[in-house]
């Protein structure tokens, strides 16, 4: 996805027009009538392998790298749309607006805005979503610098899912191509924790609560809701760019952990035993 972004950027810059303008939704492909997007009630994906033993050692007769592919596939995600109200016509107008973003089955919520006149201390303000409408764009949109002075400034905010994991991290992720080169840059914005970005860049890992052997997880680490205004250090104005935001979840056991506890046998050691599901909201994409 973030290649195709790029590549949009690139035909854009040269004259060509972007055909990569795309807004995000997660969703799931099956061949057994069934979309499980939580770890905990994962059906598999072919129909044939609908039992922990089948979904974890493969059905009998398969060669071993279809049986590797089948344990590697993960479950289903959920489409995010910001509606102004919960009917056919005002979700519809949301996906062609593009004001949509995707997870990877978590129901986390998150915004993202951008503009060139957000405050830093917005986020304290009651009326902040009001005021990011006013003054900005959200997901799905474009911002136009021809005629602005100043750096692009970036809102995000996000909450768990109410029945689900905390949040590790909330991150703007930038697109851009220089001298004919693709550019990709991952900022973080906003930690749980307390957490701070070292002098090299790096991050300290949130932790993991997760117990292998009872395929559960704690809320003791992580934040219940990440919100950050961010403006890009690096922004060059004569350049065409692209940002989303992404959310992460604090690790939560994996559904082959889920089937390995169901079964009374130990994780495989080829598999991880814990993910971090997470969020992407669409792009917006700035033109000088």
């Amino acid at each position: 996805m973030r290649e195709a972004l790029t590549r949009g950027l690139a035909l854009e810059a040269d004259g060509r027009g972007n055909p990569y303008k795309f807004g995000l939704i997660g969703d799931s492909d099956t061949h057994n009538s069934a979309s499980a997007i939580e770890e905990d009630n994962y059906t598999g994906k072919f129909g044939m392998e609908n039992s922990p033993a089948h979904r974890l050692e493969g059905p009998e007769g398969f060669a071993e790298a279809n049986k590797r592919q089948i344990r590697e596939f993960s479950s289903g995600g959920l489409a995010g749309v910001w509606a102004e109200a919960n009917t056919r016509e005002a979700i519809y107008a949301a996906l062609i607006r593009k004001e949509t973003f995707a997870t990877s089955g978590t129901r986390l919520k998150v915004r993202f805005f951008g503009g060139w006149s957000f405050q830093a201390g917005m986020l304290e303000d009651e009326d902040w979503l009001r005021q990011a409408y006013d003054e900005g764009i959200p997901m799905g949109g474009d911002l136009n610098g021809a005629t602005v002075a100043g750096a692009s400034t970036f809102v995000a905010n996000a909450f768990k899912d109410p029945n689900g994991a905390n949040l590790d991290r909330l991150q703007i992720i930038k697109g851009w191509v220089a001298d004919g080169e693709p550019h990709e840059r991952i900022y973080d914005v906003a930690l749980s924790d307390g957490r701070t970005v070292g002098p090299d860049g790096r991050v300290p890992p949130v932790g993991n609560t997760v117990d292998v052997s009872t395929a559960t997880y704690s809320n003791d680490i992580g934040n219940a809701e990440l919100a950050a205004v961010w403006t890009d250090p690096d922004f060059d104005p004569a350049q065409h760019a692209y940002y989303y935001a992404r959310v992460i979840e604090i690790p939560t056991p994996r559904w082959s952990t889920y089937d390995a506890v169901t079964l009374g046998i130990e994780p495989r050691d080829d598999l991880p035993a814990s993910i971090q599901e997470r969020a992407w909201t669409s792009p917006i994409w700035y033109t000088p």
